[in-house]
């Protein structure tokens, strides 16, 4: 918004509790309210008169927006071109969805990959401001490599509390960054409640995104981001929810706007969950109550949050907004993140897939009232090199595509012997005497060393069986046959 350019001006704003809307006394972005025990909020004075003061910065960065964030010093700014990512109109995805207005915000391209480095910059300087040596946050991700590589710039100490269950390309950027790295529990939930204790004995900077306010103020840039590249519309916009965070953050962010006398008509939010772990899909589509879930699994583990802590915050933004929650399949995830990297070549992990599976969602069963020239935004929030386990199946699925002959025959016996117990000149004349029945033999023999296959006499014969190792083996190559 060039128009918009010149002297900075910031806006005023007080920390206020969340839920009463007291005022926080502590500067801190994650104290809580004296009254209730809430925690705070970063509140605005917005007026649309003020608009005609607002300056856009032109800076290649979040940092644009930085007359609507909490002050930081200049000199304690730490940023490494965080936001500010591109919007891809989908032409060949839409065309197969029958969408003719679909993009795609690609927060992949911030600096560790994923739209936590928005955050992340935010809190570091932050905590840099106030003289922080050590931070400290749980993270089933990326957060954690967020914060790791920001505090590696800062030269801040950072520990990360992480639960059993985390993709491992996200913990090696915490390991290559220097983070320290402690396991709790097997949810983030559990990384969440240990996490608290530790700032409290500790006295380090609270850096968890659900417990800190910042977190909310640098992700509603995206919001900021969506209303100057669009311009004119904007019908949806498809975000991932795990804590409810992006949910709470993009509708803060389009408030604000239409506060400043900047957007009249504000999109329809819409929150995708894994459907094995949609405690906010649960209470949207029931009595509106979270409820907290026992033993939740998917393998996008990105979104895998029993207990949202911003959960009640998504619920309110989904309502005000007139959107919707939806959940979605692993299954579709991962069939959604093939597609939009063959159609867009674009690769995320499968919490950000979830968007593009319902955006198909919607227009299949018609729900929004959309049409084809809806104007529709997916979020995709997470690189999928961050998220290594669809990579090591594609790679084992690609690497059976040029499996030798003779391996390839191995597999055709050991399926045969799946059936029931037999001998090789049975197996030679099932498998259509394709090879020599002395090959056959010499197959059972490498099988049987590597223990897939055991052998007994029987009546001057020897049958063969599958043994457990064997049926294992067999039900790995079948899956990834499925993929």
């Amino acid at each position: 918004m060039d128009s918009m350019e010149g002297d900075e001006e910031v806006f005023p704003y007080a920390l206020k509790c969340r839920n009463c809307g007291e005022p926080i006394k502590s500067s801190l972005p994650w104290s809580r309210c004296q009254n209730c025990s809430s925690q705070a909020e970063y509140v605005f004075d917005l007026e649309p008169r003020k608009a005609s003061r607002l300056v856009f910065k032109n800076v290649h960065s979040m940092w644009r927006y930085s007359s609507l964030l909490p002050e930081v010093e200049k000199n304690k700014i730490v940023s490494m071109g965080e936001g500010l990512t591109p919007l891809n109109k989908a032409s060949r995805l839409g065309r197969e969805l029958e969408i003719s207005e679909l993009y795609l915000k690609d927060e992949t391209r911030n600096p560790t990959g994923s739209f936590r480095d928005r955050a992340a910059s935010l809190i570091v300087s932050n905590a840099l401001m106030l003289g922080y040596k050590s931070i400290v946050c749980a993270s089933n991700g990326n957060m954690g490599a967020s914060l790791a590589a920001y505090s590696a710039k800062a030269s801040l100490s950072c520990q990360v509390i992480v639960p059993r269950r985390v993709d491992e390309g996200k913990l090696a950027q915490m390991l290559i960054y220097d983070a320290n790295i402690q396991q709790h529990g097997d949810y983030v939930d559990d990384a969440i409640e240990k996490v608290e204790a530790i700032a409290k004995e500790t006295g380090w900077y609270q850096a968890t995104p659900e417990l800190n306010a910042l977190t909310i103020e640098a992700q509603k840039t995206i919001a900021y981001e969506l209303f100057e590249q669009m311009k004119e519309r904007l019908d949806l916009v498809i975000t991932p929810m795990g804590s409810g965070s992006s949910i709470y953050s993009l509708w803060k962010g389009f408030k604000e706007l239409q506060g400043l006398g900047l957007m009249e008509s504000l999109p329809k939010i819409i929150g995708v969950q894994a459907e094995a772990c949609a405690p906010i899909v649960e209470a949207f589509k029931g009595n509106g109550r979270l409820k907290v879930l026992k033993n939740p699994e998917t393998r996008a583990l990105a979104i895998l949050v029993k207990n949202p802590l911003m959960g009640e915050l998504a619920l309110e933004s989904l309502k005000e907004s007139g959107g919707l929650a939806l959940a979605a399949s692993d299954f579709e995830m991962f069939q959604a993140e093939k597609k939009l990297a063959r159609l867009e070549g674009i690769f995320v992990e499968p919490s950000s897939a979830s968007t593009i599976s319902a955006a198909a969602k919607i227009v299949e069963e018609g729900l929004m009232g959309v049409g084809r020239d809806t104007v529709i935004v997916c979020l995709l929030t997470g690189s999928g090199l961050k998220a290594p386990e669809i990579l090591e199946m594609l790679a084992k699925r690609r690497r059976t595509t040029y499996l030798r002959p003779e391996v390839t025959m191995k597999t055709r016996i050991l399926e045969i012997l799946e059936e029931g117990e037999t001998h090789g000149y049975d197996l030679w004349k099932k498998l259509g005497e394709v090879v020599s029945l002395q090959a056959i033999y010499q197959h059972l023999s490498e099988l049987e060393k590597k223990g897939l296959v055991v052998g007994r006499l029987a009546k001057e014969r020897k049958l063969y069986c599958l043994t457990k190792k064997g049926r294992r083996i067999l039900e790995a190559l079948k899956e990834l046959r499925s993929l």
